[in-house]
This record gives structure tokens, sequence and C-alpha cells, in this order.
């Protein structure tokens, strides 16, 4: 083998090293510009006094998807929609002082382009409770 041809060879190789030992994280420090974020707050009883008794505050800063709350409590439960670009408070119950499980997961849905197909994913349930009388 010719000098020339081994040390292109050479090169080849160290160049190949440099991509494959890159630093761990080198790019993972840009976030996905197409990641939705959601930031779900519940507050039993009076524990947030600007936001109301037993709520939730649902904060959407980017969309698809879009962002829900489905709750269950005593023989009541319901669906909390959050707003594409800002935030959305909502009271289940007004104040008192007896206490009944609540539980209650978050819930993205989005439909799929190609087929059109409506895509639902829900996080686990999170326990809690309703201070209501």
């Amino acid at each position: 083998m010719s000098p020339s041809r081994l040390t292109r060879v050479f090169a080849a190789l160290v160049g190949l090293a440099a991509l494959l030992v890159a630093p761990a994280g080198a790019g993972a420090t840009t976030p996905d510009r197409n990641t939705a974020t959601v930031e779900i707050r519940y507050n039993p009883g009076d524990q947030d006094p600007a936001s109301g008794p037993n709520s939730f505050v649902i904060t959407v800063s980017k969309c698809p998807p879009t962002w829900y709350v489905e709750y269950r409590w005593a023989s009541k439960s319901g669906r909390v929609n959050g707003k594409c670009g800002g935030t959305t408070t909502a009271s289940l119950a007004p104040l008192g002082d007896a206490e009944h499980p609540l539980r209650w997961r978050s819930c993205s849905f989005m439909m799929w382009k190609k087929p059109p197909l409506p895509y639902v994913r829900c996080g686990d349930y999170k326990e809690s409770v309703v201070r209501t009388g």
C-alpha cells in the first residue's frame, strides 16, 4: 500500500472515530421544538386561593396535541380541557370540611395525518382529595 493511500485511510479512520466518540449530550442540548409542553397542577381544598377551591390549573405552551384532565370523585366525573397557548383554571367543588377521594389523570389528543385517525394517550391515575361539604 502506498504511503499516500495509507495516510488517507488513516485520516478517514480518525474522522470516523471522532464522530463515534462525540461527547455524550452533544446533540441533547437543543430541545425538540415540536414537543408540546404542559403543566398540570391540582390544588386540594384552599391550597391555592387565587385559583379557587379544589381546582385544576392546566398550562399548555404548544399544540398539538390537545391536553385535558379526566377526573372522578364521589359520584361525579368529568373532564377539564386545557387551552392551547394559555392557562385554564377549573374548580371542581366549593370548599368544605368533608374529604372525598379524587382520581385524575392527564391525557392528550391529536389526529394522525395519514391515515386520519384520532390518537389519545393518557397517563397513570393520580390520587388526591376533594374537600367539600
